[in-house]
């Protein structure tokens, strides 16, 4: 019961818009109207979408990814190993896509260079805040 006196209220200023305007000018009106909410619509620049994958779980797979390649069982074979080290080497450098850091971990062959690399990289992503020693 409360809204009728707006109700009412809204229905005379729409009666009084009409006669005041005119059938003609208000089509004119509600035409110009609807081509500027057409035009913001068009000019609303899309939402900016992630291009990788959040880099909560980047981190997450690169201190367990990590704490696999360091702490290495005296019995793994070589293939096992090489897995563990391109495994981890991946997902530092999707880190470091995620933070545009530079790095060569994607094109030094394996070796005192790469792993000299990785470490630089390590070292660059803890400065950058993704931590991947080991968090107890």
């Amino acid at each position: 019961m409360g809204g009728q006196p707006a109700a009412g209220l809204a229905l005379c200023a729409l009666v009084t818009v009409v006669a005041v305007l005119g059938p003609r000018r208000l089509r004119r009106l509600w035409a110009l109207a609807a081509a500027v909410a057409a035009h913001l619509d068009r000019r609303r620049a899309p939402s900016p979408q992630p291009l990788g994958r959040p880099i909560e779980l980047i981190a997450r797979d690169a201190q367990r990814l990590g704490q696999r390649f360091r702490y290495v069982p005296p019995d793994v074979s070589f293939a096992r190993f090489e897995g563990r080290r391109r495994a981890y080497d991946g997902v530092l450098a999707e880190a470091c896509r995620s933070l545009g850091v530079e790095h060569l971990l994607e094109v030094l062959p394996p070796g005192q260079e790469l792993d000299i690399e990785r470490l630089r990289v390590e070292a660059v992503l803890d400065r950058a805040g993704l931590r991947l020693d080991d968090v107890a």
